[in-house]
């Protein structure tokens, strides 16, 4: 993989975890990663976990002119991972099903990713969790554009809070993003944080067939590249 520079916001990287070099990536995780892929009882979701894992080194160390990143991590309050020797260099992972997503950017920057081929109970998730705002937006949308609505909802969600690296201790439901699914990612309030929407930009898409990403950048807002792994890019 060849040397990238971040000359813009960043860049969002997507691709496969059916991968042809399958447990091969466990040489490329560090110890403390293959400790923690070996918890799982399904050996598919071993080999997911290390690939997962390993491509994140190998897209991390693209930036750092290695084949790929080889030293540990320095772990935030809330579990967020940061490199040690960079910390300018900021990075988020998410997986879902056999896909994975990488977000990378000098500034902070989370990413979700969802399948959007299951079974969600949608009005009681809302209700949960969800703001007014975004219960009654979804609501307001033919029934038919439930679903797509929740999942856009949900991954910018996870995706803003992941990049704060704030997790969910302080619940769902403070701050509104964008509920209509053909409509660009957007935060439009935080009510624990005014400023935000001034300083966090959310990008969304759907190029990749049954799965719903999103993303979050702090502080920059040029829009992320997004990169699509094929099953041909090999490590």
């Amino acid at each position: 993989m060849p040397r990238f520079e971040l000359i813009e916001a960043g860049h969002v990287w997507v691709g496969h975890l059916e991968d042809p070099a399958g447990d091969a990536w466990r040489s490329v995780i560090s110890p403390t990663e293959r400790l923690a892929a070996d918890r799982f009882l399904a050996p598919l979701h071993r080999t997911r976990y290390a690939v997962a894992h390993g491509r994140l080194r190998q897209i991390l160390g693209s930036y750092l002119g290695q084949t790929h990143y080889e030293g540990g991590f320095t772990i935030g309050a809330q579990g967020k991972p940061f490199l040690p020797g960079d910390p300018s260099l900021q990075f988020n992972l998410a997986h879902a099903g056999d896909r994975f997503a990488v977000a990378v950017s000098r500034h902070p920057v989370g990413v979700d990713i969802e399948a959007i081929d299951r079974e969600v109970e949608v009005e009681r998730i809302i209700t949960s969790f969800f703001s007014e705002t975004e219960r009654t937006g979804l609501l307001g949308l033919p029934s038919a554009d439930h679903l797509a609505s929740f999942f856009h909802l949900w991954t910018q969600k996870e995706a803003y809070l992941k990049g704060r690296g704030d997790g969910v201790v302080f619940g769902l439901d403070h701050f509104d993003v964008e509920a209509a699914p053909d409509r660009p990612a957007c935060l439009h309030a935080d009510r624990r944080d005014p400023t935000a929407t001034g300083r966090w930009h959310l990008g969304s898409s759907t190029a990749i067939s049954g799965y719903r990403l999103a993303w979050s950048i702090a502080e920059d807002p040029d829009p992320a590249r997004l990169v699509i792994l094929g099953p041909e890019t090999s490590r």
